[in-house]
């Protein structure tokens, strides 16, 4: 069987951990919890020059520190898990993550989110792929389901919120996060999705209890008019207050479709429902 060398700007994990002067089951420690970036070739990670020279040059500016919170770009680690299409290693990153003491909100938005954006990013410059973009979306939304139950606090109820988007919105991970957000700050959500028609999202909305507020999330750009159409319809039976969130709409032609208040981040999407729910009476349902 002929062997193919490997190219010398790729190492083997035993190269790595040479190097660096660690155990074997050390440098695949490193990978796994995404500090050192790494792909598979065949049933083998290796690991680029560039990136341990990268590695060696992150842990010589923050020796020490890879175990306090705010010293790890966790978003970082998460992003090269995912780009690997390594399931288990990203579930490592958010395992990890939660034990420095991060609480699975600040998770959401400090880690899987922009993790998310910089996957996004990384395809619309053309770094990589649709197909490394749909399988780091993929593992994401595998990590938001584990992370769901987790979401649901203790205590007194405040109403609930539906969430849901328009009929031609065919990205729902954005609006799944941030309705665990809303969980956490004790609110029932009604998690209704993208590709909802309007008159099954006021439908819904009519026929839940304790309607508080309405979220309607929109990534994709172009759908003004169906965004119309759909707060159209939300206030035909339903007088509680509507924030449109997203980055696929202008804040300015929400609000004069209709919107009571509009958010572009997750952290922006908590304020605004504190503000409409605080200042606005419980809607109909």
């Amino acid at each position: 069987m002929k062997v193919v060398p490997m190219p010398a700007s790729e190492l083997s994990l035993q190269d790595v951990a040479d190097e660096l002067g660690v155990h074997y089951m050390t440098a695949y420690r490193y990978v796994r919890l995404g500090m050192l970036d790494a792909v598979k070739r065949g049933r083998s990670w290796v690991v680029t020059r560039e990136d341990l020279d990268a590695f060696i040059q992150r842990s010589s500016e923050d020796a020490g520190g890879e175990t306090e919170r705010g010293s790890v770009a966790w978003d970082e680690r998460l992003v090269h898990r995912m780009l690997a299409a390594d399931d288990a290693g990203a579930w490592k990153v958010v395992e990890a993550a939660l034990a420095s003491g991060m609480t699975p909100p600040e998770l959401y938005l400090d880690v899987i989110t922009p993790a998310m954006r910089t996957v996004g990013d990384r395809w619309a410059d053309g770094t990589i792929d649709i197909a490394a973009e749909h399988a780091a979306s993929q593992i994401a939304r595998r990590l938001v389901a584990r992370l769901a139950p987790r979401m649901t606090s203790r205590g007194a109820r405040r109403g609930t919120i539906v969430m849901g988007s328009t009929a031609t919105e065919m990205h729902d991970l954005a609006i799944s996060i941030v309705a665990d957000l809303f969980r956490s700050l004790h609110f029932d959500v009604i998690d209704l999705g993208g590709n909802l028609p309007p008159e099954s999202f006021a439908s819904a909305v009519e026929k839940a209890n304790d309607v508080v507020a309405i979220g309607i999330g929109i990534t994709a750009p172009g759908q003004e008019s169906e965004v119309g159409r759909t707060i159209e319809a939300l206030r035909n039976v339903s007088d509680a207050p509507i924030l449109v969130g997203g980055t696929g709409i202008e804040q300015n032609v929400a609000l004069a479709l209709g919107a009571d208040a509009t958010a572009t981040t997750g952290q922006e999407a908590i304020e605004a429902i504190e503000r409409l729910t605080t200042s606005s009476p419980a809607g109909s349902g």
